[in-house]
């Protein structure tokens, strides 16, 4: 009776097995991409409701749920400039259910600012795919009165450090695309640093600092509004809003600066689930609703194969870690 219960057993599971691979192949996915269990994807992020990467999660959460049919949670963790949600998704088991959005600081320039950070950009995860780089806007204060971009960089050469410049913080990519555009053309300007860009641009508006450098969304009320000016942009998308700015990459060809997002999973998680994850990724990118949607905040979609993200990551660390470290730029 038991050599029965035993013969009987294996070929239970052989015959479990061979359905389970049939399934695969009909299909043509993983096993994993079929709705297993009820366990919800979770798409963590390093920023509040409303802020642009929550909006980017919530879009990426709701097309996965739909397209692997499990349920989808986006799960804000602020903090750390990004850190404390990048830690947890890093500590996380690598089974395709835990995944981050994050921007290019958390994974570019937090490890040259911060020095004991408790992830490792480089060991810690796998790159899922690059959901798109967002346009930054160089503003100043009416009262500057810089007309152009020409005139600002004039301005800063003929008086060294008496333009200052707001920022989110130190490291902050508001910081590192201004620290960068006066490397490139020779500037010397003046840090204040905020918590945020939102008190950053408050404070340009009062009066207390000349300038920022702020994404295309922050940018239009105040610029349409009258409170600022704006004098240059990093990218293509602001033309429709602002024919006449000039691109950064005009004035130097190493000024070609955006903000990006991508999408991470832990680095245990394996290459077929990292490519399920990418092809529905792109899939979604690729549709009108959520292109107009990630368009209304200056963000343009780039779909790619996870070696995209590799290759900007590597050379914006190349670009960045040098210049933190030569302006000496650290956070406590």
């Amino acid at each position: 009776m038991t050599a029965f219960l035993t013969l009987f057993q294996s070929r239970r599971t052989a015959l479990l097995q061979i359905l389970a691979a049939g399934a695969a192949a009909t299909t043509g996915l993983p096993l994993w991409a079929q709705p297993l269990s009820s366990r919800p994807i979770k798409v963590v992020v390093g920023s509040p409701p409303g802020a642009l990467g929550d909006v980017i999660a919530r879009l990426m959460a709701q097309k996965l749920g739909d397209a692997l049919g499990q349920p989808s949670i986006v799960d804000n963790r602020a903090g750390a400039s990004g850190g404390i949600a990048a830690d947890y998704v890093a500590k996380s088991q690598g089974d395709g259910h835990t995944l981050l959005v994050a921007p290019d600081a958390v994974m570019v320039v937090n490890p040259f600012v911060f020095p004991k950070l408790p992830y490792d950009p480089t060991k810690d995860f796998r790159s899922v795919a690059l959901l798109g780089k967002a346009t930054l806007v160089l503003l100043v204060s009416p009262a500057l009165n810089a007309k152009s971009f020409a005139e600002f960089v004039q301005m800063a050469k003929d008086k060294p450090k008496s333009i200052t410049f707001g920022s989110g913080g130190p490291g902050h990519p508001s910081h590192m695309a201004m620290e960068l555009v006066a490397s490139r053309l020779g500037l010397q300007l003046t840090h204040v640093p905020y918590k945020g860009t939102s008190p950053a641009l408050q404070g340009l508006m009062s009066g207390d600092v000349n300038a920022v450098i702020v994404s295309m969304a922050e940018a239009m009320p105040q610029v349409k509004a009258g409170n600022v000016v704006a004098l240059a942009t990093s990218g293509p998308a602001a033309k429709q809003v602002f024919p006449n700015l000039p691109e950064f990459k005009e004035s130097h060809p190493d000024l070609d600066i955006s903000v990006w997002f991508g999408m991470f999973a832990p680095a245990s998680t394996s290459p077929d689930v990292v490519l399920r994850l990418n092809t529905e990724i792109n899939k979604a990118l690729g549709q009108a609703d959520v292109s107009k949607r990630l368009a209304e905040f200056g963000l343009t979609v780039t779909p790619g194969l996870p070696t995209v993200l590799d290759q900007l990551m590597a050379a914006d660390r190349a670009r960045f870690g040098p210049l933190v470290k030569a302006l000496g730029i650290t956070a406590n």
